[in-house]
């Protein structure tokens, strides 16, 4: 009932603010031109404006690196059933069970970072970052309203609203909060997401500030697995109610909070060339960078109970209390200078060459903090870091169908001087019925995380410092043609020094202890995206293939398959619907446990085991009706059906089948 009321207070506060600007921006646009003829031809010349989706258009970090490209706003229902960053098609997810709790790649995806590292990512996936904040040029306001319900057991609900309080500066707010109760005791995820951002650009078009802050907190509630779980999806088992099911602990979590300031500027020096192009953008010749982030996060993990199956090994400082964290103050300034070279007065921009080079400054300041229940510490420490990167890219543009890009990062001085990574790209354009070929190479040196050299906690305990830094070869080619909705890819990749976690059983305990494989991974990996049509039916498959010569230490599945199929039709001419099912599928390998005072993945090299894997299939309907679009889904409708549930993560059940509600919708005014 609380989320309730907070709901509608929230939904309450940002109408509230619609209307509260809503009279000054009609006025100010009620003199355009293009917009007194729609209104003419809506509403029959009435004193009002009929705003739609075509006045948003927004950006995100990412979409200006060289100029800025604005996109239209996306109000189809694609994949709109598939909220949960658990569950996206293409990057499928191993997790605790539900939304909220702690998930790793099912397939293959190393990061790309390079430097300082702490090592705690199970919780990302539910966190805002800098390049995950759009930003918007509203000529009305805008509001975005999205809520997913499955009674007690999960909600989502995501609120942005943003308007341009001048014509050239736009400010907005992000609200997201997820909550998952879980089938089971103690399953709980809960997530809080609050962001503020601003996007000004000066009247010529020649400065250009994003700002944003934001807040995330995420709690994942550990009940470190059922009791039941090597027997609870037997057939012979006796079922009880799942929240009835004995957890083996009931009062650890982990909590993570990650802060953060963000200040980007850029600066047009010199020629602007406005040339036709695709995106209608602004093309600078000279561009200054800067950028500014502000970092506070925090990793903390809680228990307060008598550990009385051992899923943890013994306390250290106290067998029953535990206050673990890590905090970590991050420091980033950022300088580069841009230059580009084309023909001037060109309607089509070819022989285009752009050079970046820059600079960029950390500062870390990383601390550990382990308290007794009375407040005095078992474990302090402070360190300090300081990297100095140099940035550099190039890219030269043949002509609209081919190009070529460079990037290269180096650190050269500091705590991990001597991490890179160099990147290579191009795109060739074969033609629009032929389709276009994507190619790809990049070579990493990065040094390991914090964690796999020190951690000192009430369960854990290692210091090393013989690990080498893990280098990472990859070479990539993907084939694109949109017109028969196809993309077809081969990846391969070359790993020196793969850190990894594995069980330690030298003490007889539960232990969990960082390695290191001292023979090189080879692993390759295909994939293909197809969407078939048949009158009103539609299909559209992904399949991943991978194959590795170390899956003792890799460990993933071979076959992982994506497939929807569903019906389009329009009913009472304005409901547009899709009604079908998802399959998804891997193939059975040697899965993961999990480690909830560490919050790490980790194998067992010498019990591994393969977890049954069979189809999940979910039902669906979703529809679009003006500024609303809704789903209803069933998840895992063929439970019962050749298996009880399932598992992802070694000992630790999956939901059951669950009906799922969703809704969002739009105001444009």
């Amino acid at each position: 009932m609380r989320n309730i009321v907070q709901i509608c207070f929230l939904i309450i506060v940002l109408m509230g603010i619609n209307k509260a600007f809503a009279q000054d921006l009609k006025t100010s646009v009620g003199t355009n031109k293009e917009l007194d003829s729609v209104r003419k031809k809506l509403d029959g010349g009435k004193d009002s404006v009929v705003f739609t989706a075509k006045y948003i258009r927004f950006t995100k970090l990412s979409l200006t690196k060289d100029s800025i490209v604005l996109l239209p706003l996306d109000t189809s229902t694609t994949n709109i059933q598939n909220y949960s960053p658990l569950l996206q098609p293409t990057h499928p997810t191993i997790s605790n069970g539900n939304m909220g709790l702690s998930a790793r790649p099912l397939l293959f995806e190393p990061s790309k970072r390079i430097g300082f590292d702490v090592g705690f990512h199970s919780l990302d996936y539910y966190a805002l970052t800098p390049e995950d904040i759009i930003y918007y040029q509203a000529r009305t306001p805008f509001t975005s309203l999205y809520f997913v319900s499955a009674g007690q057991k999960e909600q989502l609900f995501r609120a942005i609203h943003t308007q341009n309080i001048k014509r050239n500066w736009n400010v907005g707010v992000n609200f997201n909060r997820g909550d998952s109760k879980g089938f089971y005791a103690r399953q709980r995820g809960d997530n809080l997401n609050v962001a503020v951002f601003s996007w000004y650009q000066s009247p010529s078009k020649r400065y250009n500030m994003w700002a944003s802050a934001i807040f995330n907190t995420m709690r994942g509630y550990e009940n470190g697995s059922v009791t039941s779980a090597k027997q609870i999806f037997n057939p012979d088992y006796s079922t009880i109610s799942r929240e009835a099911e004995p957890v083996n602990l009931s009062s650890a979590r982990n909590i993570y909070k990650k802060n953060t300031l963000f200040l980007k500027q850029t600066y047009y020096v010199g020629r602007i060339d406005t040339s036709a192009n695709a995106n209608n953008a602004v093309l600078p010749t000279n561009k200054l960078t800067h950028t500014f982030e502000y970092n506070t996060n925090t990793y903390d993990f809680l228990k307060n109970e008598t550990d009385v199956n051992n899923v943890l090994p013994p306390g250290i400082a106290s067998t029953t209390f535990t206050n673990d964290s890590t905090r970590v103050l991050h420091v980033k300034n950022e300088f580069i200078y841009s230059f580009f070279l084309r023909p001037k007065n060109s309607s089509v921009i070819k022989n285009e060459l752009k050079v970046d080079a820059g600079i960029r400054h950390d500062y870390y300041k990383h601390e550990f903090l382990g308290l007794k229940l009375d407040g005095t510490s078992y474990e302090q420490s402070r360190a300090y870091y300081q990297n100095i990167t140099v940035l550099g890219a190039a890219g030269y543009r043949f002509s609209s169908n081919v190009d070529f890009n460079l990037d290269l990062q180096q650190i050269l001085q500091g705590e991990n001087a001597g991490d890179y990574l160099y990147e290579a790209k191009s795109k060739i354009l074969l033609g629009k019925t032929i389709g276009r070929i994507e190619l790809g190479a990049y070579a990493q040196n990065q040094s390991p995380s914090t964690i796999y050299d020190y951690y000192h906690g009430n369960h854990y305990k290692w210091t090393n410092n013989d690990f080498k830094n893990t280098k990472i070869l990859n070479l990539s080619f993907n084939y694109i043609n949109d017109k028969y909705d196809l993309t077809a890819g081969a990846k391969y990749f070359l790993t020196s020094n793969y850190l990894y976690f594995a069980a330690d059983h030298s003490n007889g305990t539960t232990a969990i202890l960082p390695k290191q494989a001292t023979a090189d991974i080879s692993l390759i990996r295909i994939d293909v995206l197809k969407k078939w049509r048949f009158g009103k039916f539609a299909l559209e498959n992904y399949v991943a293939y991978q194959k590795t010569d170390k899956n003792a230490v890799l460990r993933t599945p071979e076959i992982y398959t994506y497939n929807s199929i569903y019906f389009n039709n329009t009913f009472f001419k304005v409901l547009k619907a899709n009604i079908g099912f998802d399959v998804r599928y891997n193939s059975e390998y040697a899965n993961y446990l999990y480690s909830p005072a560490t919050a790490q993945f980790y194998i067992d090299e010498d019990n591994p085991v393969n977890l049954q894997s069979k189809p999940i299939v979910d039902v669906f309907f979703k529809a679009n009706l003006k500024r609303a679009n809704i789903f209803v889904k069933y998840d895992f409708v063929n439970q019962g059906l050749f298996q009880k549930g399932y598992f992802t993560v070694n000992r630790y059940p999956m939901q059951d089948a669950l009906l799922k509600f969703g809704v969002s919708w739009n105001f444009y005014d």
